[in-house]
């Protein structure tokens, strides 16, 4: 009895893929739960500005840009896109762009700015520096993901 009772179980391919089936259901469903309690904990947090206020990640314009030593500084915020998007800057002045990560795995970290002829790939969490020549009033430039899906715009007035 049982050896025929074993013979019948391994004979049936339907019980075996209706098993391995089940297993995959819940297997999914945990990693779609687990992704979103883990996307939901780890909200973006602004920074902290030069005076210790918080920094709006959509922010008006004005407040992403601030003055060091005669140098205007533009702050933009990295991580599922780019925040703010939209920068303007004095023309015919000197100015830096800050791009500021906070555990960034998105391709908001394969960074480019072809006007600038600047590519680089950013750290998941650090802020990097560009250096931004003088530009005329007029002028618009994109920062962007190397997928194009995320952009931001810097214009010079």
């Amino acid at each position: 009895m049982d050896k025929h009772h074993r013979k019948k179980l391994g004979s049936s391919p339907d019980l075996v893929q209706n098993l391995i089936t089940g297993i995959s259901i819940v297997i999914a469903a945990i990693i779609v739960v687990g992704a979103m309690v883990y996307t939901k904990n780890n909200v973006q947090t602004p920074s902290k500005g030069p005076s210790g206020t918080a920094k709006q990640e959509a922010a008006p314009t004005t407040s992403a840009v601030r003055e060091e030593n005669g140098i205007q500084i533009a702050h933009v915020f990295a991580r599922g896109g780019y925040a703010p998007r939209k920068i303007t800057l004095a023309a015919d002045k000197p100015a830096k762009l800050e791009v500021e990560t906070k555990g960034t795995y998105d391709c908001s970290t394969a960074f480019t700015i072809p006007a600038l002829d600047y590519r680089k790939q950013l750290p998941p969490t650090g802020i990097t520096t560009i250096d931004i020549p003088q530009q005329k009033p007029g002028t618009k430039f994109t920062g962007l993901c190397s997928m194009g899906m995320y952009s931001f715009e810097i214009e010079f007035q």
